[in-house]
This record gives C-alpha cells, structure tokens and sequence, in this order.
C-alpha cells in the first residue's frame, strides 16, 4: 500500500462558552486527510485563539506532504523521524502541529489497514480510562453556574472535575470552597491556572486550599520555569502537573526527573503526534509520575489505554458538536472505542459551515 493523495484543510470553530476567558475566543483545527488504496486516514492539530493555522497549511502543503506521497503507511515512526529532522532547525513550533495532523492521520490508516482500532495498534492494555470532567468551569462563570455545571458532572457518570482558576486568585478560594460543598467529600477536584501565577502566590494559593482536599494544580506557573515547579512539588500538598506547552518528549525529562511534575500533561498536537507523546507516556512509566494528556479527549482515549502510566483522561468535549462519535461514560471511566482506526469523524455540515481553507 501507498499513499496516493493526500488532503489538507482548516477549521474555525467556536470555543466553548463554559471554558472561554473571552468573547470570540475559538479553534483553528488544521487536518490531513491520507488516500491510500481506497482507505483514508484523518489527523488534525489545533491551535487555540490565533489564525495561524495558514501558517500550518502552508507548512504542510509546501514541505511535508509532498515528502510523504508514494510512502507506505504502515512506516510511521520512520516518516516521523524523518519529518523532524526535515524540521529540526525550526525548533519545535509550527513544525511539530503540521507533523501531528501527518502522524494522526498515518496511525488512523494503518490501524485501519491491520482492522485495528487505534489503541489496539498501540498495544491495548485496558477497555477502559479514568476520565475527569473539564470544559465546564471556566473563570469567568458566575458561582451559581460554576457550582451547578460542576455538580452536573456527577450526574453524568464522572468522578472527578477541574475548575479554572488563577484570573482572579483572591477569590478561587470562595469559589472552589463552593464547589467542594455542592461536590462533596467523595469526587476529586483539580485546578488549574493556566500560566497566570507567579510562583509566591501559586503557593499562598495552594496552601489556602489545603483543607478543601485538591488532587492537582496544574500549571500554577510558566511552563518554562522548572524551578518555581520543584519548589510547589516540594511546598504544596496537591501534586503539582503540567505539560501541555512542551512540545517534545526531550522537554519532559527534566520535569520527571527533577519531580517537578507529579503527573505530565502532553497534548499530542504539540508534541508532534502520536509517535511522540507515546515516548513521553514511556517516560512517564520509567519516571514513575503519572499520565493524564490535554484535551484531546477522542484520541487520548487510545492513547491513554495503550500504556501504564495513564493517571486521566482530559474529557474536554470541543468537538462534540462537530463530529458523529460519542463517547460512553460510567462510573468514572470511558470506554475505549473498538472501530477501526481512532473512530473521529467530522460532519458534514461542519465542514460547510466552519471550513475556511
């Protein structure tokens, strides 16, 4: 099998309102849809809030795809390797979201080649994945509905939620209190900042919540400020994660080695696709912190399943409206999709209605 023609393409789509920290805030969604002898492969990366996904497309259109016709599917990593060294001296930016949408797509078709589904082609440990709730517990959500979008989780067979915080600190406290109230003592809460906090009020923070039992803070601070992570990994009582702005498994290893991060949070766009972030899921077994990758809740399901170290899943719904597949949660857990492939699939009318390029 080769692949014959390849496909490239944009969508913007609406952020949800729940999760946005302003109006207009959206998703540029840039895919690859692989031919290959009747069979296709679709993979996609996002980038959240900018209209750069042409610099993506033109990347993809002009450098990578025409390096990849002709090649056999099933050769996945080697095309990756080969894709980031083509790439190398453009560090780790726009490269690594045009490789994704590539890599996603090839793992789809070869796991559709070999009637697989995409965890089984990555070597399926487990039918189901712990998931927590995400998406519906935004800063900018007044109590009341914070209080009851965070509730309404429960009811929907989730144990466990994260809440936004850090947009304005001095009232997390109240909010969180709030939610841990309407919650109870038995689902988990985790936070997260976002970037937004300086290291000594991450830690006032997270000290003021010691008592409202949080299971993570993640991102308290820049991601690129390792030291100010192993001081709260060090000084708070919650486990301390973060990672979904590293864009390479070499970026993880001094956060897993210096336990910076008690659990790593890659997003498989950033990294470059699926070959990679499994290297960082690897690492994390080796490491002996735990997994829970970013918001790509319809592939990390697979991924999630194929490996040890799996902690959570984001379930983060952004596409739900826009696609046909669902996934079904009980008790804490979703199950691991069997069809063919990772199973994602965009309407129709999606494309007619949020298509731009």
């Amino acid at each position: 099998m080769r692949i014959e023609h390849v496909e490239t393409w944009i969508l913007r789509v609406p952020f949800i309102r729940t999760s946005a920290d302003f109006d207009g805030a959206h998703h540029e969604l840039i895919g690859v849809t692989v031919h290959a002898e009747g069979l296709t492969g679709m993979g996609y990366s996002f980038i959240t809030d900018t209209a750069g996904g042409t610099a993506v497309k033109a990347l993809l259109d002009d450098l990578l795809v025409p390096r990849i016709i002709g090649r056999s599917p099933v050769e996945v990593e080697r095309i990756w390797h080969e894709l980031d060294h083509l790439t190398h001296r453009m560090g780790t930016g726009i490269n690594r979201f045009a490789m994704a949408s590539i890599d996603i797509a090839l793992w789809d078709l070869r796991a559709k080649l070999h009637g697989n589904s995409l965890a089984q082609e990555l070597g399926q440990l487990t039918d189901t994945v712990p998931v927590y709730g995400s998406g519906k517990a935004g800063n900018r959500l007044a109590l009341d509905e914070l209080v009851e979008l965070s509730a309404g989780y429960l009811d929907e067979g989730f144990d466990a939620v994260k809440i936004r915080v850090g947009l304005e600190p001095e009232h997390d406290r109240a909010r969180l209190a709030a939610v841990r109230s309407a919650l109870g003592d038995g689902a988990r809460i985790m936070i997260d900042a976002n970037e937004r906090l300086d290291c000594p009020t991450a830690l006032s923070l997270g000290r003021s919540l010691a008592d409202l039992d949080i299971f993570w803070f993640e991102e308290p601070v820049h991601s690129s400020d390792l030291e100010s992570h192993v001081f709260l990994s060090q000084h708070l009582p919650m486990s301390i994660t973060g990672g979904e702005h590293h864009c390479s498994a070499a970026e993880f290893q001094p956060y897993i080695s210096r336990r910076a991060f008690g659990i790593v949070q890659p997003n498989v766009c950033m990294v470059g696709g699926v070959t990679e972030i499994m290297r960082i899921a690897r690492a994390a077994e080796l490491g002996g912190v735990g997994f829970a990758p970013h918001l790509m809740t319809d592939l990390n399901v697979h991924i999630s399943a194929a490996t040890m170290s799996t902690s959570y899943v984001e379930y983060f719904p952004f596409l739900e409206p826009y696609t046909t597949n669902r996934l079904t949660i009980s008790e804490g857990r979703a199950e691991v999709p069997t069809t063919p492939g990772h199973g994602i699939e965009f309407t129709e009318e999606t494309f007619e209605r949020y298509r731009i390029a």
